[in-house]
């Protein structure tokens, strides 16, 4: 199921509409069909694939018949942990014909990573990346990239983990 849609009560998929107001991004959150817990993968996952579409804003709002406002350095993460998807998503680009195809593609070993997102399996897009042994030198070029892509995507997880920590702890952002 792809980010921002949620399986309703009622059987039908609903999508998290989105839209920018001034400096505040409103989620509307009524269509997915769960109640918003900003905490939870589920809405974690829906909040930054809409920052993603729509970009960083100072406040997000989660709209249902009790709105949710998250703002602050919770606000600055998830903007960050956005800007890590984007990156992750573009580093693809345009994959030649036989590179879409491949099993190997940077575009899913990195989808590998993030389909357990808000906590990427790196080691498991590694897993899947080592058991290939490139046939020629474009192919070598692509998996050294891959590599890369998923060693930063990584170093900023655990940035943004430890930015997470010291707030729970007390010690700020």
């Amino acid at each position: 199921m792809e980010r921002g849609r949620k399986k309703k009560r009622n059987g039908k998929n609903g999508v998290a509409e989105a839209k920018m107001d001034g400096d505040v991004l409103s989620i509307d959150c009524r269509e997915c069909g769960n109640v918003p817990d900003a905490g939870s993968d589920e809405c974690i996952r829906c909040i930054v694939s809409k920052i993603s579409e729509n970009g960083c804003a100072a406040r997000i709002r989660l709209r249902t018949g009790r709105d949710t406002e998250i703002s602050g350095p919770a606000t600055e993460i998830l903007c960050e942990l956005s800007f890590i998807d984007r990156s992750a998503s573009s580093l693809s680009g345009r994959p030649m014909r036989r590179c879409g195809s491949c099993r190997h593609s940077c575009d899913r070993i990195v989808g590998i990573a993030w389909s357990t997102f808000p906590t990427p399996d790196f080691a498991g897009a590694r897993g899947k990346l080592m058991s290939f042994s490139p046939s020629n030198g474009v192919c070598e070029v692509c998996v050294q990239k891959t590599y890369r892509a998923l060693d930063q995507a990584e170093l900023s997880i655990s940035e943004i983990s430890k930015r997470v920590s010291a707030m729970v702890d007390g010690r700020g952002a």
